[in-house]
C-alpha cells in the first residue's frame, strides 16, 4: 500500500515543479539575490512536506533525497510562517533514519514534544533501533552508521564505500575505543594515506578513547625504535611508510583490527604497493585480523578481499547523503562590468535563478574565484579550490585584501594568535600571517603540522571564514564547509579534476548537524575542460601490484633481469613490484602473490616472471627481509651497494666498516659522515647527477632537520642561498625540500643504506657494530634525533612544540612515559610559551588526567 502511494506522489508532475521552485528560492536566499517569481504560497508548503513524509518511506535513493531536500528547503524558507513545520520536518528526518540531522536546528531538536502522539511514537520506535552505547550514553546513528556498527561489533571484516561526511570515521573510532575499553589485549592500527591526516585522526581517536573510559591507551603516531618496548595498550595511527617501519622494527607485532582509510590509494603506484605489502605482512602475522577498508569512491569493493585472499571481507556501500548539495552554476555574462547569472544545475541541465552585478572585473580565473567567493561566501564558511600552492596563496591574499577593504572584519584574538603562529612556525613574512587577520587561511600538504592543525581548528571553530585548499583536501582531510567555489579545477598542472575527485571534493559542502544543505559554486562551468557533473561518482580500482604486472609486463621483466632500469624519478611501480616479487620468491610466497594479481598458472606470463625472478635470485644475494625494508629501491641497486660495502670490508676490515657507519646528528663528525654517505648513495641507490657541492648542501639540510632546527631558520638559509627568488618562493621551496627530499627521498635512501650496511656487517662477522647504527630514517621522518623530542612528538605534540620543550629539558633520553611525566611537572605560564603550544600540551596531558 505504501509503495503505491509513494509511486503516485512521485509520478505527479507537481512534485518535481515544487522541488525546482523550492530549490531556486533557497539558492536565491542563500546567495543574497532577489527571489525568482512566481513565489511560493505558504499553504502549498504543507502539501510539499506531506509528500516528503511519504517519499521518506521509500527505499530508493532518488526518492529519499527528494524527500530530504523538499523538507529542509521548506523549513529554512518558511519556518517562521507555518506552525507545526518543525515537527513535520523532524518526522521526515526520522523516517529517513537521519537522527543526527535532527540536531541541526534548535527548533527541530525540540519539536518532539509538539509532535502528534502517533508521530512521536513512530520516532521513538525508529530511534530505538538506531541507538548504540557510545561514550557512556545512547546515541542515535544514521541507518548507514548503524549498519556499519552492527557489522563491526559482530566481528565482521568490511569494505565500505560511502560519500564524504556520512560519519563513518566517528563510528570507526567509537568501535576502536569500545574494544579497547572492553577487550583485554586488543590492538588496532589506523592507516591514513598522508601525514596531513595523522594529527586529525590522533586528536579524534584520543577523545573517543577518553569518552569510552580507555584514556590509558597510548595513541602512537611515530614507530618506536627497535630497542624500545611497545606500549602495553596502544592504538597506532600511521601512514603506510610509518607502518612499514613499525613492522621492520618490531617483527612480532600484530594487530586485531586494521583500518585502511582512503583505501582507493591501493592503486597509487609505489605508495599503493607499499600499502598492500604492509597489509599482507600484518595478515601473515595474524590471519584473523579484522579488516576495514574505507573509501568514498570505489565501486568494485570485492577487490579488497581478492587482493588479500580474505573472502570474508564483505562489501557495504551507500549513496545516501547525510546532507545534500546544491550545484550553482555562475556564468559570467559581462567580464568588464562583473555581471553574472545564477543557475541551479543538475548534470547537463540548468534552471535560471537570477542575475546580479558584482561590479568587479571578472576577466581571469583568479578574478572570478576571488570576487565570486567574496560576494557569495562571506556569510558562511567557504572553501575555495586552488590548483597549487602558489595559486592558493595568491587567492587567499586577494580575498583577504577585499575583506580588509570592507572594513567590517576586526581580527579576533584567535586570528591574531593564528597570525603569530604562522610567523613562528614558518617565517615572519609568510603570507598567512597577513591573511589570517582577515579571516582567510590556506591549506596544502607541505605546511608544518602545528600550523596546519591550527588552520583546521580555526576553520572548524568558525574563526576563519575562508579556506583556500589544494588537492590535499582529496586525501581525506575532513574540513566541510557550507560553500565550495571552483573554476576549471585541476588536480595538478595540466590534469583536470576528474569526476571521481570532483564528487569527492563536492562532498565537503554541507556539515552534518550544522546545516542541511551545502553549496558548490561552479564558475563558468560550461567552459571547463571537463564536465565532471555528468561523469561517474565511483570507479573500479586495480591494486598497483596487479596493474603494474599486467600492464607493464615487458618493462617489468627487463627490470627484474637487470637489462633495463626504471625511469628516473618515476612512480612507475616497476622497482617496487620487482622488490616485492623477488622478496616473495625468496621467502616462498610468490605463488599466492601471483594468484592474487590474476597471473594464473596457465598464463605464459607466469612462467616468464618466474624465470626472470629465478635469474635475479642468483644475482641478488640479499635476504628478503633486507630487500623488503626498502621496497621502492631496485633490488639490483641494493645489491650494488652491498657489494661496495662487502668488498671494502673484506679488504680493510673493521676500519672500513666504521667509516661506513653513520654518525648520530649530535656527533661532531656527523656532517662529514653524511657527505660521504650521500656521495655513495647518489652513485647507487638514489642516482643524482651533481657535485660534491650538492652532497654538502643536502648533508647540511639533513643535519639541520634532524637536529630540530626550525623551519624559519631553514627558510632564512634558502633566502641567503638564492637572493634572486622572492620570499614567498623561498618559503614554498623550503617546505617542499623538507617534505619531498628530506622526509621522503632521503628517508627511503638512508633506510636502504642502513639496512644494507647492517647486512654487510652481519655477513662480515661484525654484528656488534650494529649497536652504533643510529635510526636516521626515523630522525628524518620526524625531524628530531633527541629521544626526548621524539617521545614528545609521539605523544601528539608538533615538532615545533617538541623542540621548544626539549630545549628546556635537561634529560634528552626520555621515553614516552617519562616524557609525559616530565611534561606534567612543567609550569607553561612561567616558561612563557605561546598559547598554541600551551594548548597542545594541555590536550596531551588532559587525555590522561581525565581518564584517571
Amino acid at each position: 500500500m505504501i509503495d503505491a502511494l509513494i509511486e503516485r506522489v512521485w509520478s505527479n508532475p507537481a512534485l518535481s515543479a515544487a522541488l525546482a521552485t523550492l530549490e531556486k528560492n533557497w539558492i536565491a536566499r542563500s546567495a543574497g539575490i532577489e527571489a525568482p517569481s512566481p513565489g511560493i504560497e505558504a499553504n502549498s508548503v504543507r502539501r510539499y512536506v506531506e509528500a516528503a513524509a511519504i517519499l521518506a518511506c521509500s527505499e530508493r535513493t532518488d526518492q529519499r533525497l527528494a524527500a530530504y531536500r523538499i523538507a529542509t528547503y521548506a523549513h529554512e524558507l518558511f519556518r517562521d510562517q507555518l506552525d507545526g513545520l518543525d515537527a513535520a520536518v523532524r518526522a521526515v528526518l526520522t523516517r529517513l533514519g537521519n537522527f543526527p540531522g535532527i540536531a541541526t536546528t534548535v527548533s527541530i531538536a525540540s519539536a518532539l514534544e509538539r509532535s502528534p502522539w502517533a508521530i512521536a511514537g513512530e520516532e521513538l520506535r525508529r530511534r530505538s533501533g538506531n541507538e548504540v552505547p557510545i561514550g557512556g550514553q545512547m546515541l542515535a546513528l544514521t541507518d548507514f552508521q548503524k549498519a556499519l556498527w552492527n557489522s563491526l561489533t559482530t566481528g565482521g571484516s568490511l569494505a565500505i564505500s560511502a560519500p564524504t561526511s556520512t560519519g563513518k570515521s566517528f563510528v570507526l573510532q567509537a568501535f576502536i575505543s569500545k574494544e579497547f575499553a572492553t577487550r583485554p589485549g586488543f590492538s588496532a592500527c589506523y592507516v591514513v594515506p598522508t601525514r596531513a591526516l595523522i594529527a586529525q585522526v590522533h586528536t579524534d581517536l584520543s577523545m573517543a578513547l577518553l569518552h569510552a573510559g580507555a584514556g590509558q591507551v597510548e595513541v602512537v603516531t611515530v614507530p618506536p625504535e627497535e630497542d624500545e618496548v611497545l606500549p602495553e595498550k596502544a592504538a597506532f595511527v600511521l601512514t603506510q611508510e610509518r607502518l612499514q617501519i613499525l613492522l621492520k622494527n618490531h617483527p612480532q607485532k600484530s594487530m586485531n583490527f586494521l583500518v585502511i582509510d582512503e583505501a582507493h590509494s591501493i592503486q597509487d603506484g609505489d605508495r599503493g604497493i607499499i600499502l598492500q605489502t604492509a597489509i599482507d605482512e600484518l595478515l601473515a602475522r595474524n590471519p584473523a585480523t579484522q579488516l576495514l577498508f574505507a573509501s568514498p569512491t570505489v565501486s568494485n569493493l570485492n577487490v579488497f578481499g581478492e587482493m588479500t585472499g580474505r573472502l570474508d571481507v564483505v562489501p557495504q556501500s551507500t549513496d545516501q547523503l547525510a546532507v545534500s548539495q546544491n550545484f550553482i552554476d555562475v556564468e559570467v555574462t559581462s567580464a568588464s562590468r562583473g555581471d553574472v547569472k545564477i543557475f541551479a544545475r543538475d548534470g547537463a541541465s540548468r534552471r535560471e535563478v537570477g542575475a546580479i552585478r558584482i561590479g568587479q572585473t571578472l576577466a581571469s580565473r583568479v578574478d572570478c574565484l576571488v570576487h565570486v567567493a567574496h560576494r557569495f561566501g562571506s556569510e558562511k564558511q567557504s572553501i575555495v579550490f586552488a590548483d597549487g600552492q602558489a595559486d592558493a596563496e595568491k587567492l587567499a591574499i586577494q580575498i583577504s585584501e577585499l575583506r580588509s577593504m570592507d572594513g567590517k572584519h576586526e581580527p579576533s584574538a584567535a586570528l591574531q594568535e593564528l597570525s603569530e603562529l604562522a610567523k613562528e612556525a614558518v617565517h615572519p613574512k609568510y603570507s598567512m600571517a597577513m591573511t589570517a587577520q582577515n579571516g582567510v587561511g590556506f591549506h596544502y600538504g607541505n605546511i608544518p603540522t602545528i600550523l596546519r592543525n591550527a588552520v583546521e581548528q580555526a576553520f572548524i571553530s568558525g574563526d576563519l571564514r575562508y579556506l583556500v585548499c589544494t588537492s590535499t583536501l582529496l586525501a581525506g582531510v575532513n574540513l566541510p564547509a557550507q560553500n565550495i567555489f571552483m573554476h576549471s579545477p585541476h588536480r595538478k598542472k595540466g590534469v583536470a579534476l576528474d569526476s571521481i575527485d570532483f564528487w569527492n571534493l563536492s562532498g565537503r559542502a554541507g556539515r552534518l548537524r550544522k546545516e542541511f544543505q551545502g553549496n558548490i559554486y561552479l564558475i563558468n562551468y560550461e567552459k571547463w575542460d571537463a564536465q565532471p557533473l555528468s561523469g561517474p561518482r565511483l570507479c573500479e580500482i586495480v591494486p598497483a601490484i596487479k596493474s603494474t604486472i599486467n600492464a607493464k609486463m615487458e618493462d617489468l621483466e627487463a627490470v627484474i633481469v637487470g637489462s633495463r632500469t626504471a625511469p628516473r624519478g618515476s612512480d612507475s611501480g616497476l622497482d617496487t613490484v620487482f622488490v616485492r616479487l623477488l622478496s616473495d620468491f625468496k621467502s616462498g610466497r610468490i605463488q599466492a602473490t601471483l594468484d592474487r594479481a590474476d597471473i594464473t598458472v596457465n598464463r605464459p606470463e607466469r612462467k616468464r616472471l618466474e624465470d626472470a625472478l629465478s635469474q635475479a635470485d642468483k644475482v641478488v644475494t640479499l635476504p628478503p627481509e633486507v630487500l623488503s625494508s626498502s621496497p621502492t629501491i631496485s633490488a639490483h641497486r641494493q645489491q650494488q651497494l652491498f657489494s661496495i660495502f662487502a668488498e671494502a670490508i673484506s679488504v680493510r676490515g673493521e676500519r672500513a666498516a666504521r667509516e661506513f657507519l653513520l654518525a648520530h646528528p649530535r656527533e661532531t663528525d656527523a656532517f662529514a659522515s653524511y657527505v660521504n654517505a650521500l656521495s655513495l648513495c647518489h652513485r647507487t641507490i638514489l642516482p643524482k647527477r651533481g657535485s660534491d657541492r650538492q652532497n654538502r648542501f643536502f648533508a647540511t639540510m639533513l643535519l639541520k632537520w634532524m637536529q630540530g632546527i626550525s623551519i624559519p631558520e631553514l627558510v632564512e638559509d634558502r633566502i641567503r642561498f638564492n637572493r634572486d627568488a622572492s620570499i614567498a618562493t623561498s618559503i614554498r621551496g623550503t617546505l617542499d625540500l623538507v617534505e619531498t627530499e628530506l622526509r621522503f627521498n632521503y628517508v627511503r635512501t638512508f633506510g636502504c643504506y642502513s639496512a644494507v650496511l647492517a647486512e654487510a656487517l652481519r655477513a662480515a662477522g661484525l654484528a656488534d657494530l650494529l649497536r652504533s647504527l643510529p635510526s636516521i630514517p626515523l630522525y628524518l621522518e620526524v625531524g628530531a634525533s633527541d629521544k626526548t623530542m621524539i617521545s614528545l612528538i609521539s605523544l601528539g605534540l608538533s615538532r615545533l612544540a617538541a623542540k621548544r620543550l626539549t630545549n628546556i629539558c635537561p634529560v634528552k633520553t626520555y621515553n614516552v612515559v617519562d616524557a609525559r611525566a616530565w611534561l606534567g611537572r612543567q609550569d607553561l605560564e612561567i616558561l612563557g610559551f605561546s598559547s598554541h603550544i600551551k594548548r597542545e600540551v594541555e590536550r596531551v596531558l588532559s587525555s590522561r588526567s581525565i581518564a584517571s
